[in-house]
């Protein structure tokens, strides 16, 4: 597993012709299986992680969010999946990365913190293994350099062969960066070599059956923690032993071009090894017997975005076939909204002055302006998601389906993404349970939240019943209606006004926000006061994301003091910092 990597930096997934050259991912390749179409659900690793070890839709569990404020129990009746490998005679060792926002199942893992090779370990020779290696030589922080080292640190990979992705600027420092990212890559490769060369050693590798893949997309700018496609699409190729070939109908240099994702990996290790799928997980194996990509191109995949760190997002994806459909519910805000380590990278600081500057095109120029509530692209004909379809007209019918398919899903795995992260928080003990309890209430946010794709006269009175409820959510979802509206929501106005005496400081916070879009509200000493009311660490980090979205759209001055946030959390310094 290697950190941060998109399938699109890999030459292997562009003919050759571009990319990072990976000849040992490329034996792997020759020798079994590329997945063409393989996704990690979440673009930040913790949150894909666990989808990964449950095998589930981390959004119901309460995992997907970066970083966890609490480690949240595993589901009832569940394992993670090592633990039934374990249980069926398997040495599980784990070299040395865990990351899981769930609680670590200690009795998945025979060893945790691991060495190289730990596999040689086990008490018995002839005993089965799972090993886990992660590589961290592709990290995101290792790009966090600085600007004057391209006058100093040279790259192998020349940064004049860089094909700049069209959404980037095509500038001396994002072709640095590029080159030194494509390095990295071709580091990590070299590790895959070794570890190979040790099963050769050991006579094990006609045995062993090896999965590589990056543990989300990523690390250029505007990819990881976003769920565009380089943020979620990862490369993933299975080495075949040739024995299990014929039998898993895998022919030796093949490609594989069904929908697949890490909520699929564990139990098709499982499914491997002969190991009854607990009921509990959500994916499905992506190799076996009786799997064929036929099957698997017919299937959908599902992605999220929750938190990462202090920044605040909910959008969730869905893929079927070869149409992507986005659903961002909170559309006004635009992908860039300020998180510190994102802009440790100095091509991403860049990226950001050049469009305060004016000195970008319409692509590059998308990721700094309000995203829209609605995305649809047909990825074979646009790739980098450049033409928004969801307003095309002849596309309205794949727009319907894709958007009830997504909904359905949401609202049939009790989405938690639907409740301020404070709120569920309180049922942090048991959020699946929690979920479940509470599925008539995820419900009806969903369909208040989609009142957003509404003309605003329909949508006006529903929006109006949500402002008084005694629910504070569906509060919060209708002060949310309002800024996504915008200056139509000037006639909620009174409505609105009465929420800045909400007893829910993130429901003050938003209606702030509205009403600065609807009526020109200044909003800093409203959101100011919501802060110091706060009840939690959370809610001060959502009142805190309010505020660096005014900072940015409004150019306020919020001059935040230590003293200003009552209640922290991780992730309230970073803001406060910002906000100061």
């Amino acid at each position: 597993m290697t950190e941060d990597v998109s399938k699109h930096y890999l030459s292997l997934y562009n003919d050759g012709a571009y990319g990072a050259s990976t000849p040992n991912v490329e034996r792997l390749a020759a020798e079994g299986v590329v997945f063409a179409n393989a996704y990690s659900n979440a673009p930040v690793s913790s949150a894909a992680r666990t989808t990964l070890i449950t095998g589930c839709y981390a959004p119901r569990l309460g995992g997907s969010f970066h970083r966890r404020l609490w480690v949240v129990p595993m589901p009832e009746g569940l394992n993670m999946f090592p633990y039934y490998l374990r249980k069926a005679g398997y040495h599980t060792s784990n070299v040395a990365k865990t990351d899981y926002n769930c609680m670590l199942d200690k009795e998945a893992w025979d060893v945790v913190a691991g060495k190289m090779g730990e596999w040689r370990n086990r008490p018995d020779k002839d005993m089965p293994f799972f090993f886990v290696r992660t590589n961290d030589r592709t990290h995101e922080g290792k790009l966090h350099f600085k600007a004057s080292e391209m006058d100093s640190v040279a790259t192998s990979y020349d940064p004049r062969d860089v094909r700049v992705a069209p959404y980037h600027p095509d500038t001396e420092l994002f072709r640095y960066t590029y080159a030194r990212f494509f390095d990295r890559i071709e580091e990590s490769d070299r590790e895959l070599g070794q570890l190979m060369a040790m099963l050769e050693e050991d006579g094990l590798l006609d045995d062993t059956f090896i999965f590589y893949f990056g543990d989300n997309g990523g690390a250029l700018p505007g990819t990881k923690g976003y769920t565009t496609e380089p943020g979620v699409q990862v490369p993933l190729v299975v080495y075949v032993p040739e024995k299990w070939r014929e039998r898993l109908h895998v022919g030796a240099g093949s490609v594989n071009h069904g929908l697949v994702s890490f909520m699929d990996l564990g139990p098709t290790l499982l499914h491997l090894a002969g190991i009854e799928l607990p009921e509990e997980m959500d994916g499905a194996p992506i190799l076996g017997e009786d799997v064929t990509e036929e099957e698997l191109v017919k299937r959908d995949v599902c992605c999220y975005g929750d938190r990462f760190d202090e920044l605040y997002a909910f959008n969730r994806t869905l893929r079927r076939g070869t149409y992507k459909y986005s659903r961002n519910f909170q559309p006004y805000h635009s992908k860039s909204l300020y998180a510190f380590y994102r802009y440790k990278q100095a091509a991403f600081r860049e990226w950001a002055r050049m469009y305060e500057a004016g000195e970008l095109d319409a692509a590059q120029s998308r990721f700094f302006e309000p995203q829209g509530a609605e995305e649809l692209y047909d990825l074979s004909k646009d790739p980098h998601e450049l033409v928004n379809l969801a307003g095309d007209p002849c596309y309205a019918e794949q727009l319907r389906e894709m958007r009830a398919a997504l909904k359905q899903k949401l609202v049939d795995m009790h989405d938690l993404g639907f409740y301020p992260e404070c709120e569920w928080l309180k049922g942090a003990a048991d959020p699946t349970g929690f979920g479940k309890r509470h599925a008539e209430d995820i419900r009806r946010y969903s369909d208040l939240a989609d009142l957003q794709l509404l003309p605003f006269d329909e949508a006006r009175e529903g929006i109006r019943r949500a402002l008084h409820s005694e629910d504070p959510v569906d509060r919060y979802w209708g002060a949310t209606l309002c800024a996504s509206f915008g200056e139509p929501s000037e006639a909620l106005s009174g409505d609105l006004q009465a929420l800045l005496a909400d007893p829910r400081a993130y429901v003050r916070s938003r209606a702030a926000v509205a009403l600065s879009i609807c009526a020109g509200l200044d909003p800093v000493g409203d959101m100011k006061s919501a802060l110091q009311m706060a009840a939690s660490g959370p809610e001060s980090l959502l009142v805190l994301n309010d505020m660096a979205w005014a900072k940015e759209n409004l150019r306020c001055a919020f001059g935040l003091k230590p003293a200003d946030v009552v209640r922290k959390c991780n992730g309230t310094d970073w803001r406060l910092n910002y906000l100061e």
